[in-house]
C-alpha cells in the first residue's frame, strides 16, 4: 500500500470540521491504526480493533445473506454513531459521530473521504 501520511492526515483533519463528527481513523483489516484524528480519551488501538471486528461481521452477514461486497456499516447507539467503510487494499475508514450529527451530511463526507483515501492509497475506489 503506497502510504502518503501527509495527504491521509489532511483528509482526516478535514473530517474534524464536519458538524457532529467526533473523530476518524484509517485502519488496517487486521486491526491496526494507520492514521487517526481521534479526540482525547479515545484509544486508537480500541477503535482499530473494534472497526476490524465490525467489518469482519458485516462481511460475513453480506456473504450469508447475498448482499454483495461490503461497503459501509453503521452502528447506532444511544450516544452516537459508528461508521466504517471499505477503502480497498485491506484498509478501512472508521468515523465516530454524535447523536446530533446530520446523517445526510455525515454519509456524504464519509463517502467523499473514502474516495479521496482510495486515490491517495492507490486503491480501487470502494
Amino acid at each position: 500500500m503506497a502510504f502518503r501520511a501527509n495527504e491521509v492526515e489532511k483528509i482526516l483533519k478535514r473530517l474534524e470540521g464536519v458538524p457532529g463528527l467526533e473523530g476518524s481513523a484509517l485502519i488496517s483489516a487486521d486491526g491496526f491504526t494507520l492514521a487517526s484524528s481521534l479526540p482525547p480519551g479515545i484509544s486508537e488501538d480500541r477503535v482499530a480493533a473494534m472497526g476490524a471486528a465490525m467489518v469482519s461481521v458485516a462481511e460475513r452477514i453480506n456473504k450469508e445473506l447475498n448482499r454483495g461486497r461490503f461497503e459501509m456499516s453503521i452502528i447506532t447507539g444511544s450516544d452516537g454513531y459508528t461508521f466504517v467503510t471499505n477503502i480497498g487494499l485491506e484498509a478501512m475508514l472508521i468515523v465516530l459521530a454524535s447523536k446530533t450529527a446530520r446523517l445526510g451530511l455525515v454519509f456524504y463526507e464519509v463517502r467523499k473521504a473514502a474516495e479521496e483515501l482510495s486515490r491517495v492509497l492507490g486503491a480501487r475506489p470502494p
